[in-house]
């Protein structure tokens, strides 16, 4: 325990300013790109528990990965870089090569089976879920960031809060409540309804709170709000999208819903990967992380949140568009 916290905090130091500041922005770039990269190695030596890959088709599996995470998105590009007087709206770039990278993936995964005799049927799908699993993932996270340093922030929020306020609750009254059965006990017998009800309502509070009162927070005359807020914006929607110039209370009717949804997408995250382990027979993904484990221990449930406010964010952009477009 004490190794995770010293870590977690270690890690903590290090990503947020990584992610907020700026001027560290290309570096981020970097980070999420190695990320990747192992992500992928950890995936692959986990389904090689079963059956070992070519070396030549591992190195095809990574190189969809990075290639699909680069792409989608749209890291190292012009318009990647805040601030930037030609960046123009990533969102239908984001579009476009999501589509035409599942069309590319698709192609070359399937094309294995014909120039590959190792590879069988089964190992179409492996393939897929580390391309989906881990580059969809990892872009999501990049294009929440390239959206703004609050998007990111409300992400690494509900995440956390999510994670601290399930395991602390449930080690302190989990099987309580609901009884000794637990939430999952196939898959994670030591998570808790009461730990997981606890985590999500504090993360929806927490993170909502963040989201619709993001000017009082972070104000735009304030030290953080020199590079978190420039823009003055009131709230998260404020400065992306036409809803953000609703009221509060419309605005709460959409953003307290999709933070408690995150939350519990989050939380099947952390299931999905727990039983990814449990199937493979594996205690942890790696060993980046001291007391935590590799990338997708730390990462799994920041993949799937991410992924989900992505979707939505990216919808919320189509379907309500601020005119003229900008973004902060």
């Amino acid at each position: 325990m004490k190794k995770r916290i010293i870590t977690g905090v270690i890690f903590a130091l290090l990503i947020v300013p990584i992610t907020t500041v700026p001027i560290l922005f290309n570096l981020f770039q970097v980070i999420m790109t190695l990320f990747v990269i192992i992500a992928a190695i950890e995936l692959i030596r986990m389904y090689e528990k079963e059956k070992k890959f070519d070396k030549g088709i591992a190195l095809v599996i990574v190189l969809l990965t990075v290639a699909s995470f680069l792409s989608v998105g749209g890291v190292f590009s012009d318009i990647q870089s805040p601030g930037n007087e030609f960046w123009r709206n990533p969102l239908e770039d984001i579009r476009n090569q999501l589509t035409i990278v599942t069309l590319i993936v698709t192609i070359v995964t399937f094309s294995l089976l014909v120039f590959s005799p190792n590879f069988g049927g089964a190992d179409v799908g492996k393939v897929l879920t580390v391309v989906n699993y881990v580059a969809l993932g990892a872009a999501s996270v990049m294009i929440l960031r390239v959206l703004g340093t609050k998007f990111i922030v409300y992400l690494l929020l509900i995440s956390t809060v999510t994670d601290t306020g399930a395991y602390f609750f449930g080690i302190k009254f989990g099987r309580k409540i609901f009884g000794p059965k637990g939430m999952a006990p196939n898959i994670s017998p030591k998570k808790s309804w009461e730990g997981a009800i606890a985590g999500t309502l504090l993360a929806t509070i927490i993170a909502s709170s963040f989201a619709l009162f993001y000017g009082v927070f972070f104000p735009s005359t304030g030290f953080l709000g020199n590079f978190l807020n420039s823009n003055d914006n009131q709230t998260i929607l404020d400065g992306f999208s036409s809803l953000g110039e609703e009221s509060r209370g419309i605005q709460a009717l959409i953003l307290i819903p999709v933070t408690l949804i995150a939350s519990i997408v989050g939380q099947i995250g952390d299931l999905v990967a727990s039983k990814l382990k449990r199937t493979y027979d594996i205690k942890d993904f790696g060993s980046v992380f001291p007391g935590h484990g590799g990338v997708l221990d730390r990462f799994d449930s920041i993949f799937f949140v991410a992924m989900f406010l992505a979707a939505i964010f990216l919808w919320v952009s189509q379907s309500a568009p601020l005119v003229p477009f900008s973004f902060s």
